[in-house]
């Protein structure tokens, strides 16, 4: 899938502030809502295809249940497992509908996970 490069650049930028304010970040993956990575940045051994397409289903899972449960569009979706969280925050575009997903220890406070990737989705949507 071919990205337009202000798209690009706007998720290299994301990636790139997400991974230095969020304490403890091992993984920022953005990826098109069919699961296609855009850009990502691995601190660890997970796998970022496995990760952009999980993500897909997920967000598509969250969205279905703000749905479903008539509480509106679904913003993010937030694991918490026995090593650390993964945050996952919806990016609306005209033109493309994307993903970013954060994937931090234990010792990442979840509050500044949810900040970061809403101050990314922000920048991206406006890119």
């Amino acid at each position: 899938m071919k990205v337009d490069p202000k798209v690009q650049y706007a998720s290299d930028n994301a990636v790139a502030l997400i991974m230095r304010e969020v304490k403890g970040a091992k993984a920022v993956v953005i990826s098109t809502e069919d699961g296609f990575e855009v850009c990502s940045r691995v601190e660890n051994t997970a796998e970022v295809n496995r990760l952009s397409a999980m993500a897909s289903s997920m967000a598509a899972l969250g969205a279905i249940a703000g749905e479903e449960s008539h509480i509106g569009a679904c913003d993010n979706v937030v694991i918490a497992a026995a090593s650390g969280h993964i945050v996952m925050r919806q990016v609306r575009r005209n033109d493309i509908s994307l993903v970013i997903s954060v994937v931090a220890g234990r010792e990442a406070i979840v509050g500044q996970m949810l900040y970061f990737s809403r101050q990314a989705s922000r920048a991206l949507e406006l890119a």
